[in-house]
């Protein structure tokens, strides 16, 4: 009975447990309707927005949100105008202007609108010349027309979209007068004519500027007045450091006195030329340095007359090459010996900068850059064991010339030491003789301080203990020691005071 009251009581209990869970449930679900309930939504107008005028920009307000999740409306005020946008968060605008201020965007849930504003920089975009049409020779008192093209804006040709400028161009015609024209928004074109009173060369400008300050120019020679036809011969194709030798004329050889200039376009600036009678000439001038010239011939007379023409003078690079290269010392050396490798070479271009790299060929190599103007060479390198080593010496020059020489290097080890000379030999001879014991002793013992001196390498006083043993034997000769005996003795000691000189 118990245990039956105790389950009812439990069941009871997890009833009221599950319904208390419902109903906090509820409260919190009904507390944040509450504060969910008429709360504003927020307006992002994104930006900063920095572009140029005439190309468009896409305005982002998609950071915008309502924390209702209604569905938002949006409308934009761009120059003091406001455009619908409906529930779209995006809208593409083009400023046609140089433009600097801030844009206003509005959005609304149904019931409450907010706003955001973003600032914008819109720069100017100068214009740009498309073409213009002029003439580069006119005669005197003649009037001529200059027109030019142009477009401010976006110039892509699928769309172009021009700018709300105006434009002022001035015509600056290099003899002290000047033309200005106005023009209005989406004018693209203008002209101008002019006369020119005198004869001569004229740098003739135009200048384009928008109503923001943009600016392009053109700008042209015109020559005014007769023009002289100038031949100065064909095309060349020459090495470096050689000569270039070549030959013109003016076409118009009557009795007119014409001044003539020549610029070779290696940076020896324009020179005099001297024309010959019948108006030829002669060029000639060494180039020291690889390249394609155009060398120019300018001619012109008191009157103003003018003309010119060109030469295309192809330089090739040419090689360096060895003068002299040699080894110090050039007989076998031991390793950690120091071996020297110099020399000179030439290159016609002497202007060129070269590389000197020495290949020691064993393993290691080094570089040196000369400076242009110098033309020899030098490096030094030891071996730390023997063998014959090939070592390759190239030079580069700084237009990809080359040349390249080897020398052989035979490093020897040291001879191991040689063993002093020995007076055993003497010794055992001694020994064989019929003399008398006195005698013997007397040889031996002058012989057996020999050894101990040169052991100490005091191989002078060893030499002169020979010496003294010579003078010994000399004296027994033909007494106690026949001549045969005393003979071979001063020899053999001979022999080894002679080996002693040799170290």
């Amino acid at each position: 009975m118990v245990e039956v009251e105790t389950m009812v009581f439990e069941k009871k209990k997890t009833s009221f447990l599950i319904a208390l869970l419902f109903l906090l449930t509820a409260f919190v679900g009904m507390q944040t309707s509450v504060v969910a309930a008429g709360e504003p939504p927020i307006s992002e107008a994104g930006g900063p927005y920095i572009g140029e005028e005439c190309y468009p920009m896409l305005l982002d307000a998609s950071g915008s949100y309502d924390l209702e999740g209604d569905l938002l409306t949006y409308r934009w005020c761009i120059d003091g105008v406001w455009i619908e946008n409906g529930n779209y968060p995006y809208i593409e605008w083009t400023w046609n202007d140089e433009f600097s201020g801030e844009l206003i965007l509005e959005v609304s849930d149904g019931s409450t609108i907010v706003s955001d504003t973003a600032s914008v920089s819109i720069v100017n975009v100068p214009p740009v010349i498309l073409a213009f049409d002029a003439p580069s020779e006119v005669d005197e008192d003649t009037e001529f027309l200059v027109q030019v093209n142009f477009f401010d804006g976006l110039p892509d040709p699928r769309s172009q979209t021009p700018s709300s400028d105006s434009f002022m161009v001035t015509f600056s015609w290099d003899d002290g007068t000047s033309d200005d024209l106005f023009l209005g928004s989406g004018e693209f074109s203008a002209g101008m004519s002019h006369v020119y009173e005198e004869a001569g060369i004229y740098q003739v400008m135009i200048i384009l500027a928008d109503s923001d300050g943009g600016e392009a120019r053109a700008e042209w020679t015109v020559v005014v007045g007769e023009v002289a036809s100038v031949d100065a011969g064909p095309d060349v194709i020459i090495d470096e450091g050689s000569m270039f030798v070549s030959s013109g004329f003016l076409g118009d050889s009557d009795s007119v006195t014409y001044t003539a200039f020549v610029d070779y376009y290696d940076d020896s600036g324009a020179i005099p030329l001297e024309l010959y009678p019948g108006n030829a000439f002669d060029l000639r001038h060494q180039y020291l340095e690889d390249g394609i010239y155009n060398v120019l011939v300018m001619v012109f007379n008191d009157g103003m007359e003018y003309g010119e023409d060109t030469v295309e003078v192809t330089v090739n690079n040419i090689d360096p090459s060895f003068e002299s290269l040699s080894l110090s010392p050039s007989d076998a050396v031991q390793p950690n010996t120091a071996v020297q490798v110099t020399g000179s070479f030439s290159d016609p271009g002497i202007l060129d900068a070269h590389t000197i790299t020495f290949d020691w060929g064993d393993g290691s190599s080094i570089a040196t850059d000369l400076d242009g103007g110098v033309f020899v060479l030098s490096g030094s390198h030891s071996y730390s064991k023997a063998g014959n080593y090939t070592v390759l010496v190239t030079i580069l020059d700084d237009d990809g010339g080359m040349c390249s020489r080897s020398m052989l290097v035979v490093v020897k080890a040291p001879p191991a030491p040689s063993s002093p000379p020995s007076t055993d030999s003497i010794k055992r001879y001694i020994a064989g003789l019929k003399i008398p014991l006195g005698l013997k002793f007397s040889l031996v013992s002058a012989l057996d301080i020999v050894p101990h001196l040169l052991k100490h390498h005091m191989i002078r006083a060893a030499m002169n203990q020979l010496h003294a043993f010579i003078h010994f034997v000399d004296a027994q000769s033909g007494k106690r020691l026949t001549q045969e005996q005393a003979h071979t003795l001063m020899n053999a000691a001979r022999s080894i005071i002679q080996s002693l000189n040799v170290r």
